[in-house]
């Protein structure tokens, strides 16, 4: 009687459990194509935010570490600390698209002037990336996740 008991409170335990704490069963591993979207979407929130506190410039004279620690911040408050920030900025959207070796990482690559910022979310496998230059386009263009290295 007792086993019948546990098997039934195991089975409720394990259809109460929120999806991120089923993050073990996920197949196939790593993070999902929503969960790039995500991670770019924060980043560039956060970036964004710290670009409005700084005279709308997301870096200035070449100096980006307090743009990286924004990033970074935000995504830690946002529950996505498995993600790697790059320690320098890309060259540019295409260098930053570029495969992972491992884990899941965040590049960012900001223009000559600091007004124009490419963000992308890659993995050994996938990509997912945003673009924002006012001088080429108002909008915000997204490249919703494929294979990386298709560039």
């Amino acid at each position: 009687m007792n086993s019948k008991v546990i098997c039934a409170a195991a089975a409720v335990a394990l259809l109460a459990a929120s999806p991120a704490s089923a993050r073990w069963a996920d197949w196939p591993p790593g993070p999902t194509d929503a969960e790039l979207e995500q991670i770019v979407r924060v980043a560039y929130t956060a970036a964004a935010d710290y670009a409005r506190k700084n005279t709308n410039y997301f870096s200035r004279d070449g100096v980006v570490d307090p743009l990286r620690s924004a990033i970074e911040d935000e995504l830690g408050r946002q529950g996505l600390t498995f993600v790697e920030v790059a320690s320098k900025p890309s060259d540019d959207l295409a260098a930053a698209r570029a495969c992972a070796s491992d884990g899941t990482e965040l590049r960012f690559a900001v223009s000559m002037f600091g007004d124009a910022i490419s963000l992308a979310a890659a993995t050994n496998k996938r990509v997912f990336s945003y673009h924002y230059d006012p001088h080429e386009d108002a909008a915000i263009v997204v490249k919703p996740s494929e294979a990386c290295g298709k560039d």
